[in-house]
């Protein structure tokens, strides 16, 4: 993966989710030898990392613009409500 004429052909991003998927390999397989479920868990999480990771990479605008248009939403209801609270109605 890391030869000359393979990391010519692919970006730094697809290689370390390649490096990701070998060591999430190479984990579960340890925990699989030594029986130990605990080490199988870890190399399981790191493997379902590698295609959560690559979609983050992919969406993070998006995810972003979500994020942005419910502060925008939410945030006058909280600031129409701590104005209310401070300035209560005369009776």
């Amino acid at each position: 993966m890391f030869v000359a004429d393979v990391s010519r052909m692919m970006n730094a991003d697809a290689s370390a989710l390649a490096a990701l998927t070998v060591l999430a390999l190479g984990t579960f397989t340890a925990g699989v030898h030594i029986a130990a479920w605990r080490i199988c868990v870890v190399g399981i999480v790191l493997a379902l990392g590698v295609p959560a990771i690559a979609w983050l990479e992919q969406s993070t605008l998006l995810l972003l613009l979500i994020a942005v248009v419910v502060v925008a939403v939410i945030a006058p209801f909280f600031w129409h409500r701590t104005r209310s609270a401070q300035h209560p109605a005369a009776s």
